[in-house]
């Protein structure tokens, strides 16, 4: 892991993780968010089996209830009220060591999930839009998704190539919400019901693509907007809380409590500004201090 990149983000978690106070418990729903587990994870994206194991432990030891995506969308559609301590855990992008390490220790814990995946991805070797510095990897094939379906891991559309709604035309940008649809719609043998904005993070889709992800029939969207969902629920923009491989047991439980919920810079479209000049900073820095050791 490049600790160039995540230090200054690890030491900002642990200190909000113990200067923040929780969240009070309304009734709402708290949905985790990941992308890979696998033994040799070494990027912001994936976490470890180990670290997984550890972060269900803690889920099961304090009364966290992990819910279906069947009781999330009976409880949104209504605005009523969820159990307290209600969480969902999401994987994003699909690829293939889902099937190998987190669906084990899924099972092992009997807890549901929902895997967000690339329609067009589904079988491939490949990286995808927004992971072009990462090296390809396999992503989970048709028999696969299907076996993770029976085994009670709900199957979500992810769009068809991880580009955000908002760098697209409108037509290509529903076709992107539509076709994906169907395509796993058909491979699964049943409808899909949930979208994942790729990216979704502000200013990655706007009310335009709400709209269009609404008319496609899906019953219920997640963004990647940190954050709690309450009731009356925006079920078309539900808010996630990505989880980090640095994210020790105090810090998931952070995260659980709500201590990150009112840090949320990412959460706004300045905040991409700087971020950018910052990553023009650092490849800067680092060549030069290349040029200087030769």
């Amino acid at each position: 892991m490049d600790l160039r990149q995540s230090s200054l983000r690890i030491f900002l978690r642990h200190f909000v993780a113990h200067c923040f106070p929780p969240r009070k418990a309304d009734g709402g729903l708290r949905v985790l968010v990941y992308h890979r587990v696998r033994p040799d994870a070494d990027d912001p994206r994936s976490v470890t089996p180990q670290r997984f194991r550890e972060h269900l432990t803690v889920l099961r030891d304090g009364g966290w209830r992990v819910l279906s995506l069947d009781e999330v969308i009976a409880a949104v559609q209504n605005n009523q009220p969820l159990p307290e301590k209600s969480v969902l855990i999401n994987f994003d992008d699909g690829y293939a060591d889902l099937y190998d390490y987190a669906l084990p220790l899924l099972q092992e814990f009997c807890f549901p999930a929902v895997v967000f995946m690339l329609a067009r991805y589904v079988g491939r070797v490949g990286r995808t839009y927004s992971e072009a510095n990462y090296p390809e990897a396999p992503f989970l094939s048709a028999a696969q998704l299907r076996e993770m379906q029976q085994a009670g891991i709900e199957i979500g559309s992810h769009g068809l190539w991880h580009v955000p709604l908002a760098h697209l035309p409108l037509r290509e940008a529903e076709r992107e919400v539509r076709l994906s649809k169907e395509i796993l719609s058909d491979l699964l043998g049943t409808p899909v019901r949930a979208f994942s904005y790729p990216w979704g993070r502000s200013g990655d889709f706007y009310d335009v693509h709400v709209r269009m992800v609404e008319r496609a029939g899906y019953q219920l969207a997640f963004t990647m907007l940190h954050g709690y969902n309450s009731p009356p629920y925006e079920r078309f923009r539900l808010r996630r809380c990505h989880v980090y491989p640095w994210d020790t047991g105090p810090l998931f439980t952070a995260i659980l409590e709500g201590r990150f919920d009112g840090w949320c810079l990412k959460n706004s479209t300045l905040w991409r500004h700087p971020k950018r000049w910052l990553r023009h900073l650092r490849k800067f820095l680092t060549k030069d201090g290349a040029g200087r050791k030769s």
